[in-house]
């Protein structure tokens, strides 16, 4: 088929699609999804390094590895886990950031789930220095210590702030809605710090000799589990789990509240539901799916070269669900929005883009899959449709 009859077949589509009432945003990039590497140790946080490896959390069993996408091969690191590590249900080495300067400092940030020496339940956010010459992960600093856990709702995300000055990290309610809102308990928070560990005194809670109030950020969230900064306006993305509905997309302001566990069980604050009075509260961009939850997973901006089209779009993948989300932002308000993976690859735990520009995600398994989404060459441009999430 000839480029001038692909054309005509697309402006025949566009043109049902107006027939019926379906309003066609573009043309879209074509892609295939491939299989990087198969096998991998249930990964939670996948980050790129500078020397283009994969590094990656592993939830289970507590380790962290690096794998070349060129040759496949993985690296495990000795050091890890920690001591009194607790990996049960949603717990264990969860969130983990590399940090700008990794190549210089070796520093990765990394949430983990452990016992303290009273056999309680908690997490915490550490520093670690990575030595890939020597395969191993040493000098533990610790920055926030004792957050509060559970077997499910841990959080934990960690994110580097664009200026290089902080950490964000978001812990969840512990299975303890009403902790969310309780501004002595570590539960249902976003925290922020800098990356020494110490406080910033313009925290919207500072308060000199009282923590956790000073490390919050905003607070009333029940698990979210995705952060991300918006690359041209900066603004604070995240991604929460409800309970067995309304998925929610929100934007962090810093002394704002979100609402969970704001209320009388078991009518919480759920979405814009049941929050009058919710003081300093907050709406969700977007909540998905009022029936049932999708288990929304972690989220990024695309800021590759490898789809121009995509520039500054937002991704995020689902659990429950399996898919893999395109939404175009405009003025903090979704004007686009596309499922790129609906299923077929199981459960999705995150999600990043390469230095080639590629996307990938990695599987929420025990033995988990690394895909890979890229531009094919040459194949026509689809076209993409609105709808719904659901």
């Amino acid at each position: 088929m000839t480029r001038y009859l692909i054309w005509i077949l697309l402006l025949s589509v566009a043109a049902f699609a107006s027939v019926i009432g379906i309003a066609v945003t573009r043309a879209a990039p074509s892609f295939e999804i491939e299989v990087v590497k198969t096998g991998l140790d249930r990964p939670w946080s996948i980050n790129f390094a500078p020397d283009g490896r994969l590094f990656f959390t592993a939830r289970n069993s507590g380790r962290l590895y690096a794998l070349s996408i060129a040759t496949g091969a993985v690296q495990t690191f000795s050091g890890l886990p920690p001591s009194r590590f607790r990996a049960e249900s949603e717990a264990g080495m969860l969130g983990m950031e590399l940090d700008p300067d990794f190549a210089g400092n070796g520093w990765a940030y990394i949430c983990y789930s452990y016992f303290d020496t009273n056999n309680n339940r908690k997490n915490r956010l550490s520093r670690f220095t990575v030595d890939p010459g020597a395969g191993v992960v040493r000098d533990e600093a610790i920055l926030i210590d004792n957050m509060v856990g559970a077997t499910h709702h841990d959080g934990c995300r960690v994110i580097v702030s664009p200026d290089n000055r902080y950490l964000f990290v978001s812990m969840g309610d512990a299975l303890d809605p009403p902790l969310a809102q309780n501004f002595n308990s570590t539960g249902g928070k976003t925290f922020r710090i800098f990356k020494d560990g110490s406080i910033p005194p313009d925290n919207p809670f500072y308060a000199a000799g009282q923590s956790p109030r000073s490390l919050i950020w905003t607070l009333g969230h029940r698990n979210h589990q995705g952060l991300a900064f918006h690359p041209a306006t900066g603004d604070f993305w995240s991604t929460e789990h409800g309970p067995d509905i309304m998925d929610e997309l929100n934007i962090l302001i810093a002394g704002h509240n979100y609402g969970w566990g704001w209320g009388n069980p078991p009518r919480y604050c759920l979405g814009t539901v049941n929050c009058d009075g919710v003081p300093n509260f907050m709406a969700p961009v977007a909540v998905f799916n009022t029936d049932s939850t999708v288990a929304t997973s972690d989220m990024m901006f695309y800021t590759g070269s490898a789809f121009p089209e995509w520039n500054g779009d937002l991704f995020f993948v689902t659990l429950k669900t399996g898919r893999l989300y395109r939404l175009k932002i405009n003025n903090r308000t979704i004007v686009e929005q596309e499922m790129l993976i609906n299923g077929q690859y199981g459960r999705l735990r995150d999600v990043t883009v390469g230095p080639d520009g590629f996307i990938y995600i990695s599987t929420d398994a025990t033995s988990a899959t690394l895909l890979r989404i890229r531009p094919v060459i040459g194949r026509p441009y689809r076209v993409s449709l609105p709808f719904i999430i659901r």
